[in-house]
């Protein structure tokens, strides 16, 4: 049975020679809003709690209040009505990136396969899953739902049920018949034995992590291609275990 180093070793094998491809294609899939395994922030809630704190202090900051004493009620309303202008693009845009990304995220899975696998790669594969546009929405809400919900219990229920549906994705682009609730439920069966060593194959990384943090995160362009091949090699493996 293989641990973390031998996923990362068949990792660095398949992206010899491939990683200026395996970049560039995990780059634009994650600005298409592809699940990665590395996520960023939300700019869009830090514009609104800015735009929050800017009415809460004005209300209560004895200072705020001067300012604010001093401009015109039309300024004050051009300032508050461009901001949520922007807040209202950004949630729009992450409307869509959820939207694109979902099967964008499949066409990523492919690619990652297709690179453990030792075939020919190319940056067009993330687009490759398009058709399958209504069951990739459905899959990626349906997995958010069932994850918020157990979460709501408790925050470990809801990290085990994160991992146990993990492999949702590979399942479905290895097999486009599938419903999202196919995929889920076999997954959740192909995880049964294996979460504690995703886990493992994810923390093995977090040395990696830090530097990239150090290098005012310019690292992750390399890492995440990394980290993403490592995990399509843990379901390459463990997708041929017999189901229980």
């Amino acid at each position: 049975m293989r641990v973390a180093s031998d996923f990362r070793e068949l990792a660095r094998r398949a992206l010899s020679g491939k990683w200026g491809s395996a970049v560039l294609t995990t780059l634009v899939a994650s600005i298409l809003g592809a699940d990665i395994m590395v996520n960023g922030g939300s700019s869009t809630s830090g514009i609104t709690n800015s735009v929050t704190n800017v009415v809460n202090r004005g209300n209560g900051d004895s200072s705020y209040n001067g300012i604010l004493s001093t401009m015109s009620i039309t300024s004050l309303t051009y300032i508050l009505g461009a901001m949520m202008a922007i807040v209202t693009v950004l949630i729009v845009v992450g409307l869509v990136q959820y939207v694109i990304g979902s099967f964008v995220s499949l066409g990523l899975i492919q690619y990652n396969l297709d690179l453990i696998d030792g075939k020919d790669v190319e940056f067009g594969q993330i687009f490759s899953k398009a058709s399958m546009f209504g069951k990739a929405f459905w899959l990626r809400l349906r997995m958010g739902i069932f994850t918020f919900l157990w979460t709501l219990l408790l925050i470990i229920p809801g990290i085990i049920k994160s991992y146990a549906y993990s492999m949702s994705g590979f399942i479905m682009a290895e097999n486009p018949e599938m419903t999202a609730k196919e995929a889920m439920k076999v997954s959740e069966k192909m995880m049964a034995g294996n979460k504690w060593r995703l886990f493992c194959l994810q923390f093995s990384f977090i040395g990696w992590q830090l530097l990239c943090i150090l290098s005012l995160g310019i690292g992750f362009l390399w890492l995440t291609p990394y980290m993403n091949a490592a995990t399509a090699a843990f379901y390459d493996e463990i997708s041929r275990e017999p189901l229980n």
